[in-house]
């Protein structure tokens, strides 16, 4: 019984050293299990932050890409444009698809002259028109119908001259006292510039005879000895030149007009209010025209012969400003003055009243 007792007794002193073993392990695992879910929920969350925190580091998408719940009002727009370098934007826009992009189909009318489309655009014959902000702000002072909408163009040297025929004996500015000069229009941007070339020569705007002439036309006009001078946009500075037909008197865009911002375009203040998601398409697909002659301004040098009777190869040697995405209201201003400072406003422009709200 001895070896029995021995055997017995030693299992009973076994039995809870066993019991605490396992015991010690099932919480070893109980823990394990636990730490296991934690570190899992731990991944979840740091993935979930770092998701959330991904998503808020990614760059905005650019305003200009959003677009309306709604379609635009419209879905056909005629456009009023000039036949010259300041008009590239709409026709750069139309070959790119930008306008169709947007569910709008332009339909460009070739104007006379910039102040030509105001009464189209008001009377509804026109969605929207180019022409040079201080026409536009003198019409808003006489009617306050119409509103800027969209920046077009900005000069550079040589952009407009003041030409007269190879053969002409006029040397100088002084020597347009008592001449003819075509210009586009009366009382459009310019004018002035001819009227701040006459007041450096000691003349004044009634020295000389302004004639109302389509850029298209001036050429001719000056050849068949109808007028003595005129007033030349580009593209038809070049083409003046390269046939030698022309000779500049004087580049218009110099001194307190060097750098102007000289285009924009407009709608009645009705069709604006009216048109809200067609306004803002137009102006999207027109941006983004703008932006890519920007980056690329061999656009405009294809786009001319588009709209224009100038070949290809006479674009080549074109000079032409830049074309800015957005109104630039120290710009605007600074036209304000110089029409303010010549006398043609009777008082300091509000440009409140011309530029279309959020503009």
């Amino acid at each position: 019984m001895t070896w029995l007792g021995d055997q017995l007794s030693h299992i009973a002193d076994d039995m809870p050293e066993r019991d605490l073993a396992t015991r010690a392990l099932e919480i070893h695992q109980r823990r394990r299990r636990n730490f296991v879910a934690l570190a899992a929920a731990t991944v979840v969350v740091v993935t979930l932050l770092a998701a959330t925190i991904g998503l808020r580091a990614l760059p905005a998408e650019p305003r200009a890409a959003a677009r309306p719940s709604a379609p635009p009002e419209l879905t056909t727009l005629r456009v009023g444009v000039t036949p010259t370098v300041e008009s590239a934007p709409v026709f750069v826009a139309m070959a790119n698809d930008y306008f169709k992009e947007e569910g709008l189909t332009v339909e460009p009318a070739i104007v006379t002259g910039p102040a030509a489309a105001l009464p189209q655009v008001e009377s509804g014959r026109l969605d929207l028109a180019l022409t040079d902000y201080l026409t536009a702000m003198r019409r808003n002072a006489l009617h306050e119908s119409v509103k800027v909408v969209a920046s077009m163009y900005r000069a550079a040297p040589g952009s407009f001259a003041i030409v007269v025929d190879a053969k002409s004996k006029i040397r100088t500015a002084e020597d347009l006292k008592r001449k003819k000069v075509a210009v586009p229009n009366l009382m459009v941007l310019q004018t002035l510039t001819l009227e701040a070339v006459l007041k450096r020569a000691g003349l004044e705007r009634q020295d000389v005879v302004q004639v109302e002439t389509p850029f298209p036309e001036m050429l001719h006009a000056l050849k068949s000895g109808q007028v003595d001078a005129a007033v030349l946009a580009e593209p038809f500075v070049t083409v003046g030149r390269e046939s030698r037909r022309t000779r500049v008197l004087d580049d218009a865009m110099t001194g307190q007009f060097a750098g102007l911002h000289t285009a924009g375009l407009v709608a009645s203040d009705s069709w604006i209010g009216e048109n809200p998601r067609t306004l803002a398409a137009f102006q999207r697909a027109l941006a983004k025209a703008q932006r890519l002659i920007a980056s690329d301004p061999q656009q405009v040098r294809d786009a001319i012969p588009r709209y224009t009777r100038i070949t290809k190869a006479t674009t080549a040697n074109l000079s032409f400003g830049s074309y800015p995405a957005r109104l630039d209201h120290a710009e605007l201003r600074r036209i304000a003055d110089l029409g303010f400072a010549y006398g043609w406003f009777k008082s300091p422009v509000d440009l409140g009243k011309v530029i279309v709200k959020g503009g």
